[in-house]
């Protein structure tokens, strides 16, 4: 894995991102990385407020659309997360922060997927009451996920 991670951090991609002196490099992948985690996890936490009870008169089906949101912050976060990675592959690589936050994520975007499976049209979840506990659970444990996976990446910094 150090080889890997040494050919990583000295590919093009990996020097530019680190050392650009440009606006266009690092501050600006970073910038994206956190307004992409802004638009999937505030997407996320609508739907698990909205599960959890809050704003009962909001049908869930109006929220489907935040779904395509989740989706391109998910997509940004992965390219922007990416590019981070491979600017300090050596030192990330040994961080089992970096582990743990990947797990946290890929727990949460199962648990996305199964929220959105519940609620999808056709579903008794869906005509039911959203409080009722199955959707609290997934709610919670979406919140807790993700709160942990922001966590986590923050906790790299400082690793």
């Amino acid at each position: 894995m150090t080889d890997f991670a040494r050919w990583l951090e000295g590919s093009a991609l990996g020097v530019w991102t680190r050392e650009s002196p440009s606006i266009w490099a690092y501050p600006t992948v970073l910038t994206l990385h956190t307004v992409g985690l802004g638009v999937l996890v505030g997407a996320n936490a609508v739907i698990d407020f909205r599960l959890l009870g809050l704003a009962p008169r909001l049908p869930m089906p109006s929220l489907d659309p935040l779904y395509r949101f989740m989706w391109a912050g998910f997509a940004i976060n992965a390219v922007t997360g990416v590019m981070l990675f491979v600017s300090d592959a050596t030192v990330k690589a040994k961080q089992p922060v970096f582990y743990i936050k990947l797990a946290l994520i890929a727990l949460a975007l199962v648990t996305t997927a199964v929220i959105r499976r519940r609620v999808a049209p056709g579903s008794a979840f869906r005509d039911a009451d959203a409080r009722q506990e199955p959707g609290r659970r997934l709610a919670v444990l979406s919140l807790l996920l993700w709160t942990g996976a922001i966590t986590a990446g923050r906790l790299m910094a400082y690793l």
